[in-house]
C-alpha cells in the first residue's frame, strides 16, 4: 500500500520477508522507503486497508488495532461490510465496491466523490477493487 513515498508491504503465505526485503532494497534506490506489515488472517493487505489521501485510511478487521497505522485518520470499516474496506481512491473520487452504504457514508462525509462499483462476480472469487486494477 502506497502512502506518499512509503511502502506497507503485508506479510503473507504470498509475500515472505526475503521479497519484502528485496522490493524495499527497490524502493530505496529511489529515496523511497518499506515497511513489513505481519498479517494472520488477510489473504493481502489491501483486503483490509485503503489509503484515501489526506492522511485518511480505511480499515477494517485484523488491522484495526494495529500500532503502524495509528497515525492515520482511521475510518474503521464495520465487521459486516469488511469488504469494503478494499476501495480505490484515484484522482479524488473513491471507487467503492456497491453495496456497502455504511462505508460509502463514512467516505461522502469525508468529502470526497464516490463511484460504487458492482463487484459481486469477482466477490465470488475473494477479488477486490485492488486486484482488479492496474494504477501508474
Amino acid at each position: 500500500m502506497m502512502v506518499g513515498d512509503h511502502y506497507y508491504i503485508g506479510l503473507s503465505d504470498r509475500t515472505n520477508p526475503e521479497g519484502a526485503d528485496q522490493f524495499i532494497k527497490i524502493l530505496e534506490k529511489y529515496k523511497m522507503t518499506g515497511s513489513k506489515v505481519k498479517m494472520k488472517e488477510m489473504l493481502h493487505l489491501k483486503t483490509g486497508l485503503s489509503y484515501l489521501e489526506n492522511n485518511n485510511l480505511l480499515i477494517a478487521g485484523e488491522f484495526v488495532n494495529y500500532p503502524e497505522f495509528e497515525k492515520f485518520n482511521r475510518i474503521v470499516i464495520d465487521p459486516d461490510e469488511a469488504y469494503s474496506a478494499n476501495s480505490l481512491w484515484i484522482n479524488g473520487t473513491v471507487f467503492v465496491p456497491k453495496g456497502y452504504p455504511g462505508t460509502k457514508k463514512k467516505i461522502e462525509v469525508l468529502g470526497y466523490k464516490i463511484i460504487e462499483v458492482d463487484t459481486s462476480e469477482f466477490r465470488k472469487l475473494d477479488g477486490g477493487l485492488s486486484c482488479l486494477s492496474l494504477r501508474f
